[in-house]
């Protein structure tokens, strides 16, 4: 059958590979942008929209990402991951313009909605990368790729700074709109399309089981503070997304076709690597939400020892070191995995956030101890970013690859959203005071030493995770599983042959 003749792959030379790497770096930026500095912008998106409910601004992305990873994930393997990136980067474009004409806060939750679907794009870019590069330089193209999460991380809130004070909010959503209009054709005339495709039925049953499953169960968890945890609302989302979780489990065991095998999901390579990437991560997203409480909150406050009184652009001169470190640090973990294997970095990343977590809890309010904590961090970022990358690809085989990488993806969404959730629920208990004015909240010291303490303790079962999984020791070695390595059916896929030139 036509279907199965195995092409011979676009592998991109390495001349080229210097550009290709560039774009996939910076089109997989926008999905960090569209955070790094949306969120700076989220205080005067309340006052102009005059809401109390901005965080559905935030918190609709995670749930419009998480409700089409799926289907993304399938599209991917079908029709083309380049295809699907370039269709993401276009649904993005439409989200933003729509967020920066925004005329009411239900057209704004629209757009960031539209905008959210982009999230999947890093994933999908894993995918990519090992499917059109050497072999050889997979483990450290990857490692590049993270990157882009340094430099997002370190330019997006000093330019959403300047942005919102000559433009006021919309500037940020026009230039998002701008950064897509000038990427998106470049995207498409120099990277080159992988030529693995998967010639099953789409398992429509399972898609949907799945990201709306998991999307309902975020809405539980990142509102179930807001609706209180007994509420009716909170309970009906939880109860029923866990429902729809086993639904999926069960209909995936039944399906000719499932939308990914569940010996891969749950098995002795992937599943041990997602759950304790998840756990690591955790720590990553409860400091990213404790630090700027701890050094935003005013100085001089009777009873507490923090207190820096930073601005949003004061607060991003004192923690560049993290994104300036993790730029770095990505490309030298993806080399390193090919040295000491993947898990090994893992667990390196894992040492250094728990070394985040014991700084971070003896609440530093002195530029150069932030600076230092914020280095540490950002050797832990890139060293987590670029060990998750060649421990994925390193754990699926070429006819789960795109959806497998989805969901990993949704599960680090989940992780993010419980790290957030949780987070805020240790803070809410240890509440020193509310200022009757603005409403705001001031923490007991106590609420940043719980919550750096319980994030550690999720992040040692983490490392914990690691050290027992025997996946990811050896050196990375490109990312892809042999053929007799693939668990499901060799005929429903067309891989490329490994080695072939460009």
């Amino acid at each position: 059958m036509a279907d199965n003749v195995t092409p011979r792959p676009a592998v991109v030379s390495k001349g080229r590979a210097v550009a290709v790497l560039v774009l996939v770096i910076l089109l997989s930026e926008a999905a960090t942008f569209e955070i790094t500095m949306v969120y700076p912008a989220m205080p005067d998106l309340a006052r102009e929209f005059q809401t109390l409910n901005i965080a559905w601004a935030a918190s609709i992305v995670t749930l419009a990402g998480a409700t089409v990873m799926p289907l993304v994930g399938k599209a991917a393997d079908k029709w083309g991951k380049k295809r699907v990136i370039l269709l993401l980067g276009l649904v993005f474009l439409a989200g933003s313009v729509i967020c920066a004409l925004a005329s009411s806060f239900a057209m704004l939750l629209v757009g960031r909605a539209l905008q959210g679907c982009i999230v999947g794009i890093v994933n999908l870019s894993y995918s990519l990368v090992r499917d059109i590069m050497r072999r050889d330089f997979v483990p450290i193209a990857l490692g590049a790729v993270v990157t882009g999460v340094g430099m997002a991380a370190l330019v997006g809130p000093f330019l959403a700074g300047w942005l919102i004070d000559l433009h006021g909010p919309a500037g940020v959503f026009w230039f998002l709109a701008l950064y897509a209009v000038v990427l998106l054709p470049l995207y498409a005339f120099v990277i080159p399309e992988s030529t693995v495709r998967v010639n099953r039925p789409v398992d429509y049953v399972g898609t949907v089981l799945l990201g709306p499953g998991i999307g309902v169960l975020l809405l539980g968890i990142t509102q179930g503070g807001n609706w209180g945890w007994t509420a009716g609302s909170t309970l009906v989302c939880l109860i029923l997304g866990v429902a729809m979780l086993i639904g999926f489990a069960a209909w995936e065991r039944v399906c000719s076709h499932p939308l990914v095998s569940l010996d891969v999901l749950l098995g002795r390579r992937f599943g041990p690597t997602v759950l304790a990437v998840a756990c690591v991560s955790y720590m990553m997203n409860a400091h990213a939400l404790i630090s700027p409480t701890m050094l935003r909150t005013p100085e001089g406050i009777p009873g507490l020892s923090y207190g820096a009184g930073l601005s949003a652009t004061e607060l991003a001169v004192w923690t560049c070191p993290l994104g300036i470190v993790a730029m770095f640090v990505g490309p030298l973990g993806g080399y390193l995995t090919t040295k000491i294997g993947a898990r090994n970095v893992l667990l390196v990343s894992a040492a250094c956030f728990l070394l985040v977590m014991a700084l971070g809890s003896r609440l530093f309010t002195v530029q150069w101890q932030i600076g230092l904590v914020a280095l540490v961090a950002g050797c832990a970022n890139g060293f987590l970013h670029s060990s998750n990358a060649n421990l994925l690809q390193d754990s699926l085989p070429a006819s789960q690859n795109a959806v497998g990488n989805s969901i990993a993806g949704m599960t680090t969404l989940l992780a993010a959203g419980i790290a957030t959730s949780l987070t805020g629920v240790v803070m809410s208990g240890h509440v020193l005071k509310v200022d009757a004015a603005t409403s705001s909240v001031v923490y007991a010291d106590s609420a940043l030493t719980h919550a750096y303490a319980y994030a550690a303790a999720v992040g040692a079962v983490g490392m914990v995770v690691a050290l027992l999984m025997k996946h990811g020791r050896a050196p990375a070695r490109g990312g892809l599983i042999e053929p007799a390595e693939e668990l499901p059916p060799a005929d429903d896929v067309r891989v490329p042959a490994s080695g072939a030139a460009g």
